[in-house]
């Protein structure tokens, strides 16, 4: 079997485990994502507004391949020493080698219980709301928010009384060419063929494999309190107004232009 060096291999239940990844392993990869950072000539705005120390939930809208984010968190790493812990779809982790490397990677499966735990231990922790149904987006859509009815973020922030850092990387999504609207004919599939969740399966076109070689700039907006006490998470209305001001702060973001156009 190929063994890649500091990949850890995925154990049933290791999508649960909050302690935090292996230096050396992050070390390796982020040495890979250096070439990244140059590539994309990357620079980020506001970084002062992530805590080098204590928890924070770090909201971001879900670019079609999140370099974007990779570079975020090598430079938080970089700065701190300290890696977000993303929270995803436990479906992420039944898919070989992705697992692997989000187990390598400290990825965690996204559910109000982890997320609880991972932030009560003073850790930053990392969600993009939109999931599969922004990924999924057309180039139509780029730079533009597609959460639904998702705010469970929001719930979880009141619940552990901590700060929300939005973040937004609007040059990401013209990385690649997106054509067509993948959740929509995943949706339409459903539909015709009478199956229950047909996961999307965007196609994107960049120079061949490689994304084009755009300049990303990562804009990273003021913390956003919760104004309520924790049992407020309970409260929908009290959920919503703060799902409300979060999805304006990273609109606001997401329609930014930098000074050199990127």
């Amino acid at each position: 079997m190929l063994r890649v060096p500091h990949l850890k291999r995925y154990r049933p239940g290791a999508e649960n485990d909050i302690a935090p990844p292996s230096q050396e392993a992050l070390s390796f990869s982020f040495k890979w994502f250096a070439a990244l950072d140059a590539y994309h000539r990357y620079r980020i705005e506001g970084l002062e507004h992530v805590p080098r120390s204590g928890p924070g939930l770090i909201v971001s809208h879900h670019s079609y391949i999140v370099i974007d984010t990779m570079l975020l968190f090598r430079r938080i790493y970089l700065r701190d020493g300290r890696i977000p812990r993303s929270l995803t779809d436990h479906a992420m982790f039944k898919i070989p080698v992705i697992r692997d490397l989000f187990y390598t990677w400290g990825v965690l499966d996204g559910t109000p219980e982890n997320g609880l735990r991972v932030l009560a231990d003073g850790q930053l922790a990392l969600v993009m709301p939109g999931g599969g149904l922004e990924w999924s987006r057309p180039s139509t859509q780029a730079q533009s928010l597609r959460w639904g009815e998702h705010r469970g973020y929001a719930r979880l922030a009141i619940r552990a009384g901590v700060p929300i850092i939005p973040t937004a990387c609007p040059s990401a999504d013209h990385l690649y060419i997106v054509p067509f609207d993948a959740w929509k004919v995943a949706k339409t599939l459903e539909q015709w063929l009478g199956m229950h969740r047909i996961p999307p399966m965007p196609i994107g076109f960049g120079l061949g494999p490689l994304p084009f070689p755009v300049r990303l700039t990562q804009y990273v907006a003021p913390p956003i309190l919760p104004d309520v006490s924790p049992e407020a998470a309970d409260d929908e209305v009290a959920v919503k107004r703060l799902d409300d001001r979060v999805r304006e702060a990273i609109t606001e973001l997401l329609h930014r232009r930098s000074p050199a156009g990127s």
